[in-house]
């Protein structure tokens, strides 16, 4: 009656040994994407591939031409209850404080619940930043958005990869947050909601360096 469970167990153990090889000889980058890869359709794994090759070609990161400080932006991120929604309250006050006078901001979730107020921790940290994430609503990212916008940051790859398969439209339009941030790190900005709340704040710093970065740039002030 042992028969099935010790023929479970042989043929696994190959399988787990092979996984802990590759864990140790391949790059941490390249086994997250094949992590990612798993968890997505068919057509979310072709963008997910495709902006992979893409963001291979030097200066593919750049903005848009010929934006300015009236240009329609759109944060998106999987809630809009985080990360995009820190973003567009940090950038409204970057730009604000630039003398921007007509700003065009928006933000969304890939998965959003209508309605739904901010994090209580990205509360926390918007306001040790100089903004009030009390008035948000979460909204979900729809195809009048992704029209209206004249460039889109994502936060990650799995929500850019979601974004371009289900708006395929937004292809030329859609860029990193992360990349603006110049902290060292990579052009990503994880989601930290299943984290703690030092995490919320980390993410928060970062969004706060990008967005100011961005609103110089729109605003042709110089960067550091």
């Amino acid at each position: 009656m042992h028969d099935t469970p010790l023929k479970s167990s042989a043929a696994g153990a190959p399988r787990a040994g092979w996984r802990r090889i590759a864990t140790r000889i391949l790059p941490r980058v390249v086994i997250d994407h094949v992590r990612e890869l798993r968890t997505l359709s068919s057509a979310e794994r072709r963008a997910h591939v495709s902006v992979t090759v893409r963001r291979l070609v030097p200066g593919s990161g750049g903005l848009p031409r010929g934006m300015t400080s009236e240009s329609a932006v759109l944060f998106v991120c999987y809630g809009n209850i985080i990360r995009s929604a820190l973003a567009e309250a940090l950038y409204r006050k970057h730009s604000a404080e630039l003398g921007a006078m007509r700003v065009r901001v928006r933000s969304a979730g890939l998965s959003a619940k209508p309605g739904r107020e901010a994090d209580a921790r990205a509360v926390a940290a918007g306001r040790a930043l100089g903004v009030n994430l009390e008035p948000h609503r979460a909204q979900s990212l729809t195809q009048a958005l992704v029209d209206e916008a004249d460039v889109i940051f994502i936060m990650d790859r799995l929500n850019e990869a979601k974004l371009l398969a289900r708006f395929p439209t937004a292809r030329r339009k859609v860029r990193r947050l992360g990349s603006l941030a110049k902290d060292g790190h990579s052009d990503l900005i994880e989601d930290p909601y299943v984290h703690d709340t030092t995490h919320v704040a980390a993410a928060a710093m970062r969004i706060d360096r990008a967005t100011a970065a961005l609103a110089a740039i729109l605003n042709g002030e110089p960067t550091t």
